[in-house]
């Protein structure tokens, strides 16, 4: 974790000088209240959900330095500048990296920390393709960037003076949001070039106590913790952030530009920062219909989903997700139905054998019914953050538990709990429907 020895040394050090020690103070400042998660901010809409299943993000994070943060640092009107890598297919492979699976990455979901005495002011954020750490990006052309204003677009203090500290996902999906980054700087590991991507920060709050959280120690998280690449996938884990160092840049203009660190006594600080992505989208085995999004049937209430999902619920208005992924053959069944975008209730799989009224699904509950024939129940789950899977370990295969003895179609829904007054009297509501083609 971040040491006290960060507020007991008082010093920041800058090649071979330092901060005085009440400078120092001022910047680097204990976490002591709670902090709140303050959910999800739309830039394309300018709208707040207050769940992360709410936000239509990409379904990996890619990049996760959010490890053991007891501390921030205020910016004082200076500009701090950190680094990260995304890694391509060409990366190494060791105990705090793990290879891509593409060249480049649509970052669609940026998460933020930090805490503000202020209850107004800019907190601004740019995104740099290739970065080496610890240098000036000062004429350099952001790929992104973004200006947001406390209070409205982001939380901000209760009262002036007031030291509020707030986790803040930011959803750029669609539109003009979101930015493209090259893994590994330019595509490739090595090669002559710089593997690190480069972030800035900001702020135009007053005062001395607005500014990021600090995080990281490989020493209980490793660079590749809670990103589509830890070789067991939890993305509720803590990294250190792959590629980032123990140092960041300060632009100034308050403080002499320079390269900085956190500390002699620190294994490892950085700031926090998570990325969304759809890393490495593999080919689905079957397809999607009866949506909950006006091309089925009409929803009980009008409660339209988004595209592909089902009706909206009372926990997500852009309505619960079923997909899958793996190799629909009987011979060699490895498909994993998922469903996302539910409460943290139970959801049953189950199996059809025809689309319901021809595809466009019936109304059933607050959701729409759209399996139907033949009823085979796969099993029930209990969502994790509004997610869950069938099947999990000692579950019988798709196949083998829906009784699939030769190849033939079949249809597939996620039906969860959903008991929250909303919509219709009934406390269910239902995803997508889903349609496998089995081979031999």
């Amino acid at each position: 974790m971040i040491r006290n020895s960060l507020m007991t040394a008082g010093i920041l050090l800058v090649g071979a000088s330092a901060f005085a020690q009440q400078n120092a103070a001022s910047r680097v400042q204990p976490i002591t209240g709670q902090v709140r998660n303050a959910g999800v901010y739309h830039l394309n809409t300018g709208t707040w959900t207050r769940h992360a299943t709410q936000a239509n993000l990409g379904a990996d994070i890619i990049y996760n330095n959010t490890c053991n943060s007891t501390y921030f640092s205020g910016f004082s009107g200076d500009t701090f500048v950190d680094e990260g890598r995304l890694p391509s297919p060409s990366g190494p492979s060791n105990l705090n990296n793990r290879p891509g699976c593409t060249t480049s990455y649509l970052i669609d979901g940026i998460q933020i920390a930090y805490c503000t005495d202020q209850t107004t002011g800019n907190y601004n954020l740019s995104f740099f393709q290739s970065y080496a750490g610890c240098t000036s990006v000062v004429g350099v052309t952001p790929t992104a960037t973004y200006s947001l204003a406390l209070g409205t677009q982001l939380p901000a203090a209760a009262v002036v003076g007031t030291v509020n500290c707030w986790v803040v996902t930011i959803d750029a999906a669609g539109g003009v949001a979101n930015f493209t980054m090259q893994a590994d700087g330019d595509g490739t590991f090595g090669g002559g070039g710089i593997d690190t991507f480069g972030w800035s920060m900001s702020s135009t709050a007053a005062g001395t106590s607005t500014g990021p959280f600090i995080a990281g120690d490989p020493n209980s998280c490793l660079g590749y913790d809670g990103t589509r690449w830890d070789p067991t996938i939890n993305y509720a884990e803590d990294g250190t952030g792959m590629g980032t160092q123990n140092s960041f840049y300060n632009e100034g203009p308050i403080t002499a530009a320079g390269c900085y660190w956190f500390g002699p006594n620190l294994p490892m600080a950085s700031f926090w920062l998570e990325l969304n992505a759809n890393a490495c989208v593999p080919t689905e085995p079957g397809v999607r219909y009866c949506s909950g999004d006006g091309t089925a049937t009409a929803c009980p209430c009008g409660n339209v989903g988004t595209a592909g999902n089902g009706c909206a619920s009372s926990i997500n208005t852009a309505g619960a997700s079923l997909g899958a992924a793996g190799t629909a053959s009987l011979a060699a069944d490895t498909v994993v139905l998922t469903g996302s975008g539910m409460p943290n209730s139970n959801a049953l799989y189950f199996q059809g054998t025809i689309r319901q009224n021809t595809g466009l699904g019936n109304a059933f509950g607050d959701g729409l019914r759209c399996a139907g024939g033949t009823i085979i129940r796969l099993g029930t789950k209990t969502n994790v953050l509004g997610t869950s899977s069938y099947p999990t370990a000692g579950n019988q295969a798709v196949s083998v538990r829906g009784a699939i003895t030769v190849p033939g179609t079949r249809t597939y829904q996620a039906w969860y709990r959903n008991a929250a007054a909303f919509c219709t009297p009934s406390t269910f509501n239902l995803s997508n429907g889903y349609e496998i083609v089995w081979a031999p």
